[in-house]
């Protein structure tokens, strides 16, 4: 006998013993239950910012929750293999009771609990349930949700909700239905009754190239419900099997903020490391009353705030609660959506060894899990060494110790090769930068090894503190360090040209610049991913162009038959990485 579900607005009709498009309910006799009740797969402490709220009791601290699955099936989606393999990483989930994560909650000080990465529709009774204890509890509580509630599971959660992120993924009925919805409309409603009931509500939009004028429609409907809403925007970045062409540069998606701010005052740009578009400014006056930083993949950090968010005008900047002299400071890949990058490395790893499918990706996810080892592949993933680690490891729980040594055969072989070419040529100077120069990498970082690796003197070291991956700085502070090259990291990057403009507007005067040596790396081609040996031979081509000639096409070309069996060219990006821009 079918039932449908009516927690979201997709309500599946599901048949006896059998789930629906989320995987997370099955029918049984006729009920519509949880198939994993209780059960999270991630539960530790965070920073605010991180999941990421800006205007909801900032640097505060709060316990992040997550299980698994989701109701949509979005292009790049961040969580992709999270929300979209729910069988295959049942097995990693923890049973948790409410009291078991209100307790964890209070003994690492937070000030309450946020269910992120996922959507929290498809564990609605287990969210509605630590819900209730958290306010018993003295705890607030928040979501980050795509808002496909159906109108009646949403009003038993609306008693218990503090604060709620609505992500949203479009203005029309035909870009829902991308995934695999119907209407953007449940959306819409769901903020409109969040704001009735003096919920604090914050909305994540996508920017990708072409999606501009829905993104601003989304953007005016928003602000016809409210001019104070926070609208954080996500630079679109080619997740999985997106296309690099959907990602906009930096200076793109910083326009259409300027547009949204018409309306707008508080929208910020999210995925951009070095753009200033993450700060608060005045209303008024147009002054930083709070600046913040690019901290991990949609995440950020605040370096500093006026107090109470009062500008020197006197201005007072909504918030909502109070704010923190201080912030919790997350390790390593733990926090907010940082999980997904340790996913991203064992993804690309297990793919050179020939390992494809989505049952053994998160049988090894649940490995790591079991073990922690999430804190390990981010330590061995910063040098060249210990990189190895990481493969003959994963190699080992997936019977391909054969293709591990095959491929750290490979890799140590073109580094052999690579370093003796550039044995006793002078060493340029290099800045190793992510987004914009303006956001210089961490002195540990795996790029400054290779910069190293192929011949070059890294400037990225006595930084006056640590970001994650790395911090902003002033011109004054590049122009001082005068770097000879400027490299930008191959994610979340812009192209050359802009980082050009980029230079020119804040006054950067180096030698890179004069000299047109400002290149961009292809997409992981220099952290994470075993197609940094690929990095490292296109770095030696850059730093020492009369000396190294490596054919860049022949020896991506050999990399790609040999572990992904197909030519590159059928898998270049539509960008020129391998040549400055006046030569491409």
């Amino acid at each position: 006998m079918s039932n449908t579900c009516t927690f979201c607005e997709i309500r599946c009709t599901i048949p006896d013993g059998l789930s629906g498009r989320c995987g997370m309910y099955t029918n049984l006799d006729g009920q519509i239950i949880e198939r994993y009740p209780d059960s999270y797969l991630i539960e530790y402490p965070i920073s605010i910012e991180t999941t990421p709220f800006l205007h909801f009791y900032p640097r505060h601290t709060f316990l992040q929750v997550s299980t698994i699955g989701c109701n949509f099936r979005c292009e790049g989606c961040v969580s992709e293999l999270l929300t979209q393999t729910v069988s295959e990483f049942s097995p990693s989930l923890m049973h948790k009771t409410p009291d078991m994560i209100v307790q964890k909650a209070r003994e690492e000080s937070c000030h309450g609990i946020v269910f992120a990465i996922n959507e929290p529709a498809v564990s609605l009774p287990s969210f509605l349930r630590l819900a209730k204890t958290a306010r018993e509890a003295g705890l607030l509580i928040g979501c980050s949700t795509n808002g496909y509630f159906s109108r009646s599971s949403f009003e038993t959660l609306i008693p218990y909700l503090d604060t709620v992120a609505v992500g949203i993924k479009g203005s029309s009925d035909k870009e829902y239905q991308m995934c695999g919805a119907q209407s953007p409309e449940p959306v819409f409603r769901t903020i409109a009754t969040l704001i009735e009931n003096n919920i604090h509500v914050e909305v994540t939009v996508v920017h990708e190239q072409g999606n501009e004028e829905s993104l601003l429609r989304i953007c005016n409907r928003i602000a016809d419900i409210s001019e104070h809403i926070p609208i954080l925007v996500m630079r679109f970045i080619a997740f999985g099997d997106a296309e690099l062409s959907m990602e906009p540069g930096i200076l793109d998606s910083e326009q259409i903020c300027d547009q949204i701010r018409r309306r707008s005052p508080y929208a910020y740009l999210f995925n951009s490391p070095g753009s200033s578009y993450l700060d608060t400014r005045c209303p008024r006056c147009g002054s930083v009353v709070v600046h913040r930083e690019f901290y991990g993949p949609m995440g950020a950090r605040v370096i500093h705030q006026q107090d109470n968010w009062v500008c020197t005008c006197g201005y007072h900047v909504p918030y909502t609660g109070t704010w923190s002299r201080t912030s919790y400071q997350e390790k390593g890949m733990m926090g907010g959506y940082r999980p997904t990058r340790a996913l991203e490395v064992i993804k690309a790893v297990t793919t050179c060894l020939g390992i494809t499918d989505a049952h053994t990706s998160a049988r090894v996810w649940v490995d790591f899990i079991s073990h922690n080892y999430i804190d390990a592949i981010h330590r061995n993933i910063l040098n060249i060494e210990t990189f190895y680690e990481v493969i003959t490891h994963l190699a080992t729980i997936t019977g391909k110790d054969q293709e591990g040594a095959d491929l750290i055969a490979y890799i140590r072989e073109r580094t052999g090769y690579i370093s003796g070419l550039v044995s006793g040529l002078k060493k340029p100077t290099v800045l190793y930068a992510m987004g914009t120069p303006l956001f210089v990498l961490n002195e540990e970082r795996f790029e400054n090894k290779m910069v190293i690796a192929a011949g070059g003197e890294p400037l990225n070291r006595d930084l006056p503190r640590q970001g994650k991956p790395g911090i902003m700085v002033e011109p004054a502070y590049i122009n001082q360090m005068d770097p000879e090259v400027i490299i930008i990291s191959g994610f979340l990057s812009t192209p050359v040209e802009d980082v050009y403009a980029i230079c020119e507007e804040k006054g950067i005067d180096v030698q890179a610049v004069r000299n047109r040596r400002v290149y961009v790396m292809p997409p992981s081609w220099d952290f994470g991913n075993p197609r940094w040996i690929l990095g490292l031979a296109n770095l030696a081509n850059l730093l020492h162009p009369d000396e190294v000639h490596i054919d860049m096409e022949e020896e991506a070309d050999r990399f790609y038959q040999k572990f992904y069996h197909i030519p590159y060219a059928d898998a270049r990006p539509n960008r020129s990485f391998f040549r400055p821009s006046s030569e491409a």
